[in-house]
């Protein structure tokens, strides 16, 4: 109770200061410095939280700690790459305009810290769609690991039983969706929940793909990351009012929606269960830590990334 008093006391101080500041419209925030991140994370640490923030060097990382022995599970953050500006600077996208060497070298510095292979992560090819794909064949293992082009597009949700298989995708203010579980094989997934995806059922089609190999979505685990909050993803009314149609009028304050309230209800009703949901609840256009289009149009992309051992 105590954390989540403290979030919502945050995710509110934010709203006020973005509705209040002269200049600023829209609903797009400013940047905040990491008073706000202290507090939310020093609140992660002193609770039995599953979600745990990480330091390798200047690389800061949360891992996702539920999750079945053998399985691991982490978002990233902006800091400790080698991309300059406006992709400073561990910008993990190759479609966003950044050099492709950049990219690269920030790809193996995440591989490195968490004793993985660069070559073996598996990137899809995002396309803010609902279309969820399953990584069974091993020659395709390693897709999108060193360019944008990848064997799985459009693909917003890959779902893999594969070890030593790393399933990367990314993210600047769409919701990051982990899914962890362990049934008759262990079986991980990313999910990349843009609004548009969202509205047509990529958590859903995610939770379902991965039961479709065996797994009871009641014994699945899932965390949501870091994403745009309700204090800055302002849309406009026709948007706001379907949004509204779809998930409820309590994730819709004035024109404001609730993305990551929107993936939780999804994954509930798809089966998981409530008590498994983690969400690092963090808005990404609040803090300069993460990368946020809404904030700021040409930026990088931080991920989320799992795998079987």
């Amino acid at each position: 109770m105590k954390e989540r008093l403290k979030n919502w006391f945050a995710r509110m101080w934010v709203f006020l200061v973005n509705r209040n500041t002269e200049g600023l419209s829209d609903g797009q925030g400013v940047p905040f410095d990491n008073d706000m991140v202290d507090l939310v994370d020093a609140e992660l640490e002193s609770q039995d939280s599953p979600i745990s923030r990480e330091e390798w060097g200047d690389i800061i990382l949360y891992r996702f700690i539920d999750v079945p022995r053998g399985i691991k599970a982490y978002f990233t953050t902006r800091n400790g790459g080698v991309s300059k500006p406006p992709y400073q600077s561990l910008n993990l996208g190759f479609h966003v305009g950044d050099d492709p060497e950049a990219v690269s070298g920030n790809r193996k510095l995440l591989a490195s810290v968490l004793d993985l292979d660069s070559a073996l992560i598996t990137s899809p090819r995002q396309r803010h769609s609902a279309e969820v794909s399953l990584l069974l064949d091993q020659t395709d293992v390693g897709a999108g690991a060193d360019s944008e082009d990848s064997a799985f597009d459009p693909c917003d949700g890959l779902i893999t039983s594969l070890k030593g298989a790393p399933i990367l995708l990314h993210f600047a203010d769409c919701v990051p969706v982990i899914l962890a579980a362990e049934g008759k094989t262990q079986s991980v997934g990313v999910l990349h929940a843009g609004r548009e995806g969202l509205m047509q059922g990529v958590v859903g089609r995610g939770v379902l793909s991965m039961s479709n190999q065996g797994v009871a979505p009641r014994s699945i685990t899932a965390a949501i990351g870091p994403a745009i909050g309700p204090c800055c993803y302002e849309v406009d009314d026709e948007t706001a009012s379907r949004f509204a149609d779809q998930f409820g009028a309590d994730l819709v304050t004035g024109n404001h929606l609730d993305l990551p309230g929107a993936v939780k209800q999804e994954l509930t009703g798809a089966g998981v269960n409530a008590g498994n949901i983690a969400c690092l609840d963090r808005c990404t256009a609040c803090s300069s830590g993460f990368y946020s289009y809404r904030r700021d149009g040409v930026t990088g992309r931080h991920g989320a990334i799992a795998w079987i051992e």
